[in-house]
């Protein structure tokens, strides 16, 4: 059993099925992602593990006792970053933090000795005295973070972190995410954005139409991935852009196209097919520009596995 656990839990607001008999465990110590489309129910879930929500049915534990029962321990060791911002524009980062820490009941002292370790980690140190309105994008969603850090909780949970961050600071971010592991800490995270999921879990739960419908290490979804549709992609490109050559020299590779200039190629053996088509460009005299292999994203498994509710996700033999 993991530091959470959820049982056969469903969730309704009036009319409408949010969750539908659900059940999770997440482990100790480890980043574990929430995958879903917007409006999927993910933050409901994050909602129900801090006790903001009931389940209409089913149970949540942590570390095996309910969460009804343990309420004032998830105050003390669950930090919860939402998708807003919780910070004071008008107050200084040090003095958000101060706050968020006699909010969590630290005293001055636990607040102070605790600061300088967290300013640190979310690398805001030296802008602690700066106004929060002033700072960029990127600092912000690390100082909502050092917010949530303060008490020095057992399990972060982020909601959609690098949601409307450019990929310069959802690089910083997810930097971060990983730095909050290495403490020790479990972090919990949901997104939309799977690129940024597979950088950081080492476990997701798929969530579409209102139910998981996988829960997995990603090596393994991708492993099982590989064995369902086993294909790769080639991507090149030539100074000529001469494909055609390329193509009628290579045999029972017909699952092709060209994309912004590039040739793609799917096949099942793409290293194989890859050494030939180099020794065809050679031959024809052609300048290669770009070339690599791709092989199946985190984005790719999701596709396939919503296409059905999972059904038909099954291993080759």
């Amino acid at each position: 059993m993991g530091i959470f656990e959820l049982k056969g839990v469903t969730k309704r607001f009036k009319d409408s099925l949010i969750l539908d008999n659900i059940s999770l465990d997440i482990p100790e110590k480890s980043i574990f992602g929430i995958l879903g489309i917007n409006g999927s129910g993910k933050t409901t879930i994050l909602r129900l593990l801090v006790g903001y929500y009931k389940a209409n049915k089913g149970d949540i534990f942590y570390n095996n006792k309910k969460i009804s029962k343990v309420k004032k321990k998830l105050k003390q060791e669950i930090g919860f970053t939402t998708q807003e911002n919780s910070f004071y524009p008008k107050l200084t980062v040090e003095e958000n933090i101060e706050y968020f820490g006699a909010l969590y009941g630290l005293s001055s002292k636990t607040i102070q000795n605790n600061l300088n370790k967290i300013l640190k980690l979310v690398e805001l140190d030296h802008v602690r005295n700066k106004l929060s309105e002033n700072l960029s994008g990127g600092m912000q969603r690390r100082l909502d973070m050092a917010c949530s850090l303060i008490h020095v909780p057992k399990v972060i949970i982020l909601d959609e972190p690098t949601e409307d961050l450019d990929p310069s600071l959802r690089k910083e971010i997810l930097h971060l995410i990983k730095k909050i592991k290495s403490i020790g800490t479990t972090v919990i995270i949901t997104s939309h954005r799977l690129e940024d999921i597979e950088q950081v879990c080492d476990e997701v739960a798929i969530l579409h139409n209102k139910r998981i419908i996988r829960c997995s290490t990603i090596d393994r979804l991708k492993s099982d991935y590989s064995d369902y549709i086993r294909y790769e992609e080639i991507h090149l490109q030539t100074e000529a852009g001469n494909y055609e050559a390329i193509i009628k020299n290579i045999s029972g590779y017909e699952n092709h196209y060209i994309d912004n200039h590039r040739l793609i190629i799917k096949t099942e053996k793409a290293e194989k097919l890859l050494h030939e088509i180099l020794h065809i460009i050679e031959n024809t005299k052609q300048r290669l520009l770009f070339v690599e292999i791709q092989r199946p994203t985190l984005e790719d498994i999701f596709k396939e596995l919503t296409k059905n509710n999972g059904k038909g996700f099954l291993k080759r033999e």
